[in-house]
């Protein structure tokens, strides 16, 4: 029986539907993005109806009721949101949903990833000549690749599409392989389905890692946990070190044979809690360059990039 959520939501509905441990699960889509502060939908919110008007002002509500569509003209009835769908109240259930968060995307029909900061297209009267540069440009830049869970979910779904801040579509992992090894540095035969996180050493799948974010210290050890194929308790009221090093005990215990205590791989591991977020940024981000050498080549160039640095600044 593969692992599913106990939690979906119906997507013509939009009500919870609850499974038990041993319910067979239905096929669904799941959601992966960037949170966004204050604006996200809990449990809670989603459940209660008498709050429901509060509750339609977040954009995280919107996000919820797009991807639902989405999702439902795909003919697909279910999908699973972590925002809503977890009870962050419930520490049993966090502690579940955490260690088996990698099962829930590998187990998806197909994954949406909104990328809420690809929110506009170039469309300038020279926008022929340079729209292809202006949207990997967008895209390479988002801050979903800079996002520690995203890792996992990128990796773990059957399908991955990527769709823009207004869910335009932008494209699919396998499409898009070469702009996404480009920012990642994850290999392209991993990204297009021809081989499997097995295949690759833990050397290789940490620096995947290196430098993204989380909002809580501790998730930068527990989002790893599929990609290490590794389990461990969840406890946040750990220091992030204690929680690395609880880490690194569960994948010597896993993989007894694989390294040992002075190894690098485990000065890696601990390198993720203090890797400066700025450098990955700046390794990773591209810039599209002046399509020819003239004057005009070039003040077009500088406009585009005028114009790209006010729309992310908002």
């Amino acid at each position: 029986m593969t692992t599913g959520p106990r939690r979906l939501i119906d997507t013509h509905s939009l009500r919870f539907a609850e499974f038990d441990k041993n319910d067979v699960s239905p096929q669904y889509a799941i959601l992966s993005h960037r949170w966004i502060e204050g604006e996200e939908v809990t449990f809670q919110e989603f459940l209660n109806p008498e709050g429901r008007e509060e509750m339609k002002k977040k954009s995280g509500y919107r996000k919820i009721l797009r991807a639902c569509m989405k999702a439902r003209n795909d003919g697909i009835n279910f999908i699973w949101i972590d925002t809503c769908c977890i009870d962050k109240g419930n520490h049993d259930e966090v502690a579940r949903d955490i260690k088996s968060m990698y099962a829930y995307y590998e187990n998806s029909v197909v994954c949406y990833a909104y990328l809420v900061d690809v929110y506009k297209w170039y469309y300038g009267k020279e926008s022929s000549r340079y729209r292809e540069q202006w949207r990997k440009w967008m895209f390479e830049d988002s801050e979903w690749f800079q996002r520690g869970w995203t890792l996992q979910e990128l990796l773990a779904p059957k399908e991955v599409v990527f769709f823009s801040h207004k869910w335009n579509k932008i494209g699919t992992r396998e499409g898009l392989k070469e702009l996404i090894c480009s920012v990642t540095a994850i290999p392209l035969e991993l990204l297009g389905g021809k081989s499997s996180l097995k295949d690759f050493d833990v050397k290789t799948r940490m620096s995947w890692a290196m430098g993204r974010m989380t909002t809580k210290p501790p998730d930068r050890a527990y989002c790893l946990l599929g990609i290490l194929d590794i389990t461990v308790e969840p406890d946040y009221d750990e220091d992030v070190e204690t929680v690395f090093r609880r880490l690194q005990d569960a994948f010597e215990k896993a993989h007894p044979n694989y390294l040992d205590a002075e190894s690098h791989e485990k000065s890696l591991i601990n390198s993720l809690v203090y890797q400066n977020v700025n450098d990955r940024m700046q390794t990773t981000s591209r810039r599209p360059k002046p399509m020819g050498d003239s004057m005009e080549d070039h003040l077009q160039y500088l406009s585009m990039c005028n114009l790209y640095a006010s729309y992310r600044s908002f």
